[in-house]
This record gives structure tokens, sequence and C-alpha cells, in this order.
């Protein structure tokens, strides 16, 4: 997992990730042509989650944390000539998570660029997470700090606690002859909307397979 950097440049915010890893294709013995999944994670002031209570009791006080947002990619290597990336895109915001709405770019470490000529299993859905939420009375110490608490949220019932969000995922279809091969020694997918970009590098390293 590669967590995201943010660079930000007036208006816009780009949020990017980086590994590192063997050209899939510099082993001819090799048989797995799939990459390593980048995954960058933000948060959005707007969205709050609480803490899990503690493991040895059956309540804590409360303190949120910021809801984690995936957004992910990969690809695949279908041939020499035709590259396929799997993307996510998770947000608070149904427009956004669908990657219908995103424009996708490629280039490689010569500067070739390429955009795609399909997309395809484009899909979004949303998620809802839940948690229970109880007022209990507190125990302090003389200098005011909470030791314990009473079992008494019966007495104040409260409604479910709630957070949805969505996640778009989809397949981006790149195609040119001889589009990868085993001299490639970087590849950077880029998802941009305005006012918001991903970027996803991979850069290819021979030494990284015998460490």
């Amino acid at each position: 997992m590669v967590l995201g950097v943010l660079a930000a440049a007036g208006c816009s915010r780009t949020f990017k990730g980086e590994t590192i890893q063997p050209n899939p294709l510099g082993d001819p013995n090799e048989t797995l042509r799939s990459s390593e999944k980048i995954t960058i994670v933000r948060g959005d002031m707007e969205l709050e989650a609480p803490d899990p209570a503690a493991a040895t009791r059956r309540a804590s006080v409360l303190r949120n944390h910021k809801y984690p947002l995936f957004n992910q990619a990969s690809f695949t290597i279908v041939s020499r000539d035709r590259l396929r990336f799997h993307v996510q895109i998770d947000h608070k915001w149904q427009e956004w998570a669908d990657l219908n709405s995103w424009t996708v770019s490629l280039e490689d470490d010569r500067g070739r660029r390429w955009v795609p000529e399909a997309i395809e299993h484009a899909r979004t859905k949303m998620m809802t997470t839940m948690w229970d939420r109880e007022i209990q009375t507190a125990q302090r110490n003389k200098f005011g700090d909470i030791v314990a608490l009473n079992d008494d949220g019966w007495k104040r019932r409260q409604s479910l606690g709630s957070l949805s969000v969505f996640r778009g995922k989809a397949d981006f279809v790149f195609y040119q002859r001889d589009l990868f091969h085993a001299d490639v020694r970087k590849l950077r997918l880029v998802v941009r909307r305005p006012g918001e970009a991903f970027e996803f590098v991979w850069r290819f390293q021979d030494h990284v397979a015998s460490e």
C-alpha cells in the first residue's frame, strides 16, 4: 500500500502514489502479468467516524477519526499492445465517484502518452457504516479525569450513527502497438477532473526482484 502525497497548485489538488516493482515482462519465465496495487488514502473534513470501543470495555469515550477514502489503481498486461487499468475512487458525492466523469491518461518514461480506447465495467455503489451510540454517566476522579462509565445507557436511548460514501470502479483499456515491453522503466496514470487529480506511478527496476 502506498499513501498519497498532496501537491497543491492554486485551487487544484493532486494526490500522488508510487511503487517500485520488477517489470512484469522483464523475466521470460515469469507468468505474473499484473502490477502492484497503489493505494492513496485520503480524508474529508466532513467525514468522521468514531473510534472503535476498547476490546476490554463495553463502551469508551467518544473520539472521532477521519473516515478513510481508498483510491486505488493497478494494471494487467493483456498483451504487449494492450493494458487494462483497474481504478477505484472513493468519494462522498456519487457524481465524483463515477469514473465516467473523470479524464484518464497514461504516460511512460519516454514521454509517450495515450488516452484510453475504452472504459469498461464502470459501476458505482454506496457504502454505509453504522455504529451504536449511548450516553453513559461518567465517573471522574478528583482531578476531573474520566475513570469509568456507568452501564446506564438505556436511560437515554440514541439512534444509530451512520456514514455513507460512494465507491466507483472501472477498467480503462489502452491500446497501441508495442505499448509495453521489457525496457519500459515507468508508467504514470493520471485520473483527473476539475479541481482534483490522482497520479499513480509504477517504476520498474530489475534489482527489486532479487531483494
